[in-house]
């Protein structure tokens, strides 16, 4: 007979077979098997649990039944009979598993499984998952474990039928597992100072040990995340009785990150009593990132014309939830707008509050008057007195028309003569220039030994009559010619500024010297 028909885990299995044969062929034959299936339970692995921790337990089930066999006639007959109605003697058949958590400190998570067929000599592992209680002491314990199973306690094979018969059986076995002394950490609270994105900040934590023994030399491990980065691997907390609590404070940098509650993961490393240092797993706590400080800006243009200097009053307020520590503004390169004095300091800004700077801005000649955009930066120093710097910022500004002026009609002046002409000046920009001084360029046929003349503020729009005295060669031919005038003034934020060339016309008339005159003064006499 086969081993898996030798081997039996039913109870009671009677064979008879009746065998119609030829001559010399025996016509009955008995066959009987007895047999007991027996399935046994144990820990296929480590058996050790820790309080507080939720872990499986691999209980293994084995059919370890032997059987007996008594034949009279042909063992194949057996078989054969046996394998045509898909018989399985001495496995249990429909098997189910439960285990329990009976005296043991714990609870037993998983209900019950179904494991199949377990034939003779055959296992099946069956996980077993089980939380244990925190205040669980160290010891052994065995849990009851239940298998329910069906088996084939009655066939008979005649010449006309087989005739089987099935008995469900419950048997009641044990598995041990024990409960060690360890170091457990519970997380109890996470606190969080200065946390705000790409910014250093602290985070504190209180942990306790919720185990069953003594964590000495100590130390707590804060992990990084994706949104964390401590400055520092572990904090010492020395030696942690159970029950007892420690506080330790990390320096963290926060990268991008929203404001929210987010996740931090720590664990403990300690010497154990029996001297093997150990780890504890990751505990989580939850702590809150801040807005932080927030900065919105405005800018308002101040005697900002083309191809001129002028100024931009910067306003930055903080619209976060914290105090912006020695905030500073820079100006970056933003044409055709260039900073000339392009820093400024506005002490701290607590949430809400605001500051203003003056700063100095040169705008190109290729300006035109519109307005543009001025990029800038905020930068302030988190909790470690490091800088920490926004993204660019905008904000607009107006530019002005280039200042001009205009000029009047000089009048005449005759050939070989020195006279004092007179002509009007106009603001004809949009702002006020102050202290305004009119500089004549007189070149040849004239000359003027006062080139200058001070006109004080001109309005815009307003005009201002200048006088020069002109010398005029007597060889100088009558007609009109052009005389370059400007106008340097003081702008709004008291910057000199020249204007552009403007053009005054002064015409020469034949001199009264005659001839004569016009010889010496092509003579120099």
């Amino acid at each position: 007979m086969s081993g898996e028909l030798r081997t039996a885990a039913v109870a009671l299995l009677v064979v008879t077979a009746t065998l119609a044969g030829t001559a010399g062929t025996a016509s009955g034959l008995n066959y009987t098997e007895i047999g007991e299936p027996t399935l046994e339970t144990t820990v296929g692995g480590s058996n050790v649990l820790a309080p507080g921790e939720t872990t499986t337990v691999p209980v293994v089930v084995q059919n370890t039944g032997q059987s007996v066999t008594a034949l009279d006639g042909p063992v194949d007959e057996f078989e054969r009979a046996a394998r045509s109605q898909s018989l399985q003697p001495g496995a249990a058949l429909s098997t189910t598993v439960t285990a329990e958590a009976g005296a043991a400190p714990l609870t037993v998570r998983t209900g019950e499984q179904s494991i199949g067929v377990v034939t003779p000599d055959d296992t099946r592992r069956v996980p077993v998952e089980v939380e244990v209680d925190e205040s669980a002491a160290p010891g052994t314990y065995r849990l009851p474990v239940e298998v329910t199973y069906r088996y084939l306690s009655t066939l008979v094979i005649n010449s006309d039928e087989t005739i089987t018969s099935y008995r469900t059986e419950t048997v009641e076995r044990t598995v041990t597992v024990r409960v060690e002394a360890t170091t457990r950490l519970a997380v109890v609270s996470v606190t969080g100072e200065g946390l705000a994105e790409n910014a250093d900040g602290e985070v504190r934590a209180t942990v306790r040990n919720a185990g069953t023994e003594v964590a000495s030399d100590a130390s707590l491990r804060l992990h990084a995340a994706d949104w964390l980065t401590p400055r520092a691997r572990s904090a010492s907390v020395g030696d942690l009785a159970p029950g007892e609590t420690a506080t330790a404070t990390f320096r963290v940098g926060v990268g991008d990150v929203g404001a929210g509650d987010h996740a931090v993961g720590f664990s403990l490393d300690y010497d154990g009593e029996n001297g093997v240092v150990s780890e504890t797993p990751v505990r989580t706590g939850t702590v809150t990132v801040g807005e932080g400080p927030q900065f919105a800006v405005s800018a308002a243009a101040e005697s900002l014309y083309v191809d001129s200097t002028g100024a931009v009053a910067l306003t930055v307020e903080n619209t976060g939830d914290a105090t912006a520590r020695d905030v500073r503004v820079h100006l970056r390169e933003s044409p055709p707008l260039a900073p000339v004095s392009g820093s400024a300091s506005l002490g701290d800004l607590a949430p809400g509050e605001s500051a203003s700077a003056r700063l100095r801005v040169e705008v190109s000649g290729r300006a035109l008057e519109e307005r543009y955009p001025l990029s800038l930066v905020v930068e302030r120093d988190d909790a470690f007195g490091d800088p920490v710097t926004t993204e660019p910022l905008s904000a607009g500004v107006a530019v002005g028309p280039e200042r001009t002026v205009e000029t009047g009609d000089a009048g005449s002046v005759p050939a070989g003569s020195t006279t004092t002409v007179a002509f009007e000046v106009t603001n004809t920009g949009a702002a006020p220039m102050r202290d305004a001084v009119v500089r004549l360029n007189a070149d040849s046929p004239f000359e003027t030994d006062d080139d200058t003349a001070y006109v004080g503020t001109l309005e815009p729009g307003e005009s201002a009559t200048v006088r020069f005295t002109v010398s005029v060669g007597g060889a100088a031919t009558p007609k009109s010619y052009a005389l370059d005038t400007t106008v340097a003034f003081d702008n709004g934020f008291g910057s000199r500024v020249v204007t552009d060339v403007a053009s005054t016309e002064l015409r020469v008339e034949t001199g009264g010297g005659g001839p004569l005159a016009a010889l010496l003064d092509l003579l120099g006499l």
